[in-house]
Protein backbone atom coordinates (compact mmCIF):
# COMPACT_ATOMS: atom_id res chain seq x y z
CA UNK A 1 0.00 0.00 0.00
CA UNK A 2 0.92 3.32 -1.44
CA UNK A 3 2.27 5.95 1.82
CA UNK A 4 0.04 9.37 2.03
CA UNK A 5 0.99 12.56 0.95
CA UNK A 6 -0.66 16.12 0.68
CA UNK A 7 0.77 18.98 -1.18
CA UNK A 8 -0.51 22.02 -0.48
CA UNK A 9 0.10 24.89 -2.73
CA UNK A 10 -1.87 27.49 -4.21
CA UNK A 11 -0.11 27.43 -7.59
CA UNK A 12 -1.90 24.56 -9.49
CA UNK A 13 1.52 23.96 -11.79
CA UNK A 14 3.60 23.62 -8.45
CA UNK A 15 0.75 21.38 -7.33
CA UNK A 16 1.15 18.79 -10.65
CA UNK A 17 4.60 19.10 -10.77
CA UNK A 18 5.21 17.65 -7.12
CA UNK A 19 1.95 15.11 -7.85
CA UNK A 20 3.90 13.40 -11.02
CA UNK A 21 6.96 13.46 -8.97
CA UNK A 22 5.57 12.18 -6.12
CA UNK A 23 2.98 9.84 -7.14
CA UNK A 24 5.28 6.97 -7.87
CA UNK A 25 5.90 6.32 -4.17
CA UNK A 26 2.63 7.96 -2.53
CA UNK A 27 -0.91 8.55 -2.89
CA UNK A 28 -1.51 12.13 -3.42
CA UNK A 29 -4.06 14.68 -2.52
CA UNK A 30 -3.82 18.25 -2.81
CA UNK A 31 -4.95 21.45 -1.23
CA UNK A 32 -4.93 24.88 -3.12
CA UNK A 33 -5.47 26.54 0.45
CA UNK A 34 -3.69 26.29 3.83
CA UNK A 35 -7.54 26.32 5.43
CA UNK A 36 -8.22 23.08 2.89
CA UNK A 37 -5.40 21.46 3.87
CA UNK A 38 -5.90 22.53 7.53
CA UNK A 39 -9.29 20.00 7.46
CA UNK A 40 -7.70 17.55 5.32
CA UNK A 41 -5.28 17.10 7.59
CA UNK A 42 -7.33 17.54 10.76
CA UNK A 43 -9.82 14.75 9.24
CA UNK A 44 -7.38 12.42 8.78
CA UNK A 45 -5.99 12.45 11.92
CA UNK A 46 -8.55 12.02 13.81
CA UNK A 47 -9.35 9.22 11.76
CA UNK A 48 -5.99 7.58 12.74
CA UNK A 49 -4.76 7.76 9.13
CA UNK A 50 -2.45 10.96 9.51
CA UNK A 51 -0.06 12.06 6.22
CA UNK A 52 3.38 10.45 5.82
CA UNK A 53 3.89 13.53 4.28
CA UNK A 54 3.19 16.98 3.73
CA UNK A 55 4.79 19.00 0.54
CA UNK A 56 3.90 22.88 1.74
CA UNK A 57 4.23 26.28 -0.01
CA UNK A 58 4.99 28.78 2.57
CA UNK A 59 3.45 32.10 1.06
CA UNK A 60 -0.51 31.46 0.56
CA UNK A 61 -3.43 33.68 1.26
CA UNK A 62 -5.34 33.18 4.87
CA UNK A 63 -3.96 30.14 6.71
CA UNK A 64 0.07 30.20 5.30
CA UNK A 65 2.50 27.76 5.74
CA UNK A 66 3.85 28.63 8.69
CA UNK A 67 1.18 28.78 10.20
CA UNK A 68 -0.29 25.56 8.73
CA UNK A 69 2.80 23.75 9.97
CA UNK A 70 2.44 24.60 13.03
CA UNK A 71 -0.97 23.76 13.33
CA UNK A 72 0.07 20.32 12.31
CA UNK A 73 2.52 20.20 15.37
CA UNK A 74 0.27 21.27 17.39
CA UNK A 75 -2.13 18.67 17.03
CA UNK A 76 0.72 16.16 16.80
CA UNK A 77 1.71 17.06 20.30
CA UNK A 78 -1.82 16.99 21.78
CA UNK A 79 -3.64 14.29 20.18
CA UNK A 80 -1.71 11.39 19.46
CA UNK A 81 -2.53 8.44 17.38
CA UNK A 82 -1.33 5.13 18.23
CA UNK A 83 1.05 3.16 16.66
CA UNK A 84 2.01 6.56 14.34
CA UNK A 85 4.82 9.01 13.73
CA UNK A 86 4.68 12.62 13.23
CA UNK A 87 4.23 13.79 9.61
CA UNK A 88 7.39 14.33 7.85
CA UNK A 89 6.50 18.20 6.49
CA UNK A 90 8.74 19.83 3.62
CA UNK A 91 8.46 23.06 2.61
CA UNK A 92 8.48 23.65 -1.09
CA UNK A 93 8.49 27.48 -1.61
CA UNK A 94 9.58 30.33 -4.07
CA UNK A 95 11.38 32.13 -1.00
CA UNK A 96 14.87 31.52 -0.76
CA UNK A 97 14.89 33.39 2.37
CA UNK A 98 17.59 32.40 5.03
CA UNK A 99 14.54 33.75 7.72
CA UNK A 100 11.85 31.08 6.39
CA UNK A 101 14.71 28.07 6.40
CA UNK A 102 15.31 28.45 9.76
CA UNK A 103 12.08 29.32 11.20
CA UNK A 104 11.13 26.07 8.91
CA UNK A 105 13.93 23.61 9.33
CA UNK A 106 16.32 24.72 12.11
CA UNK A 107 13.27 25.31 14.18
CA UNK A 108 12.79 21.43 13.34
CA UNK A 109 9.22 21.99 12.75
CA UNK A 110 9.94 20.84 8.41
CA UNK A 111 12.09 18.05 8.13
CA UNK A 112 13.29 19.05 4.68
CA UNK A 113 12.83 22.69 2.37
CA UNK A 114 13.37 22.90 -1.32
CA UNK A 115 13.53 26.22 -3.37
CA UNK A 116 11.18 26.04 -6.32
CA UNK A 117 11.55 24.69 -8.99
CA UNK A 118 11.83 21.37 -7.03
CA UNK A 119 14.82 18.91 -8.57
CA UNK A 120 13.78 15.19 -8.46
CA UNK A 121 17.51 14.34 -7.40
CA UNK A 122 17.05 16.88 -4.60
CA UNK A 123 13.28 15.66 -3.89
CA UNK A 124 14.63 11.84 -3.70
CA UNK A 125 17.22 12.55 -1.35
CA UNK A 126 14.85 14.01 1.31
CA UNK A 127 12.06 10.98 0.51
CA UNK A 128 15.44 8.99 1.47
CA UNK A 129 16.77 10.68 4.33
CA UNK A 130 13.51 10.81 5.71
CA UNK A 131 12.60 7.11 5.38
CA UNK A 132 9.93 7.44 2.95
CA UNK A 133 11.47 5.83 0.28
CA UNK A 134 14.27 3.23 -0.26
CA UNK A 135 17.61 4.20 -2.39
Amino acid sequence: MKKRCLIVDDDQFSRELMSRLLEPHFDCRTAVTGEHAWELIDANWHRGEPFQLICCELAMPGLNGHRLIRKVRELEASVPVAGNRRSRIFVVSASNSPWDRAETVLDGIAEGYIVKPCHPAQLRELLIENGLVEH
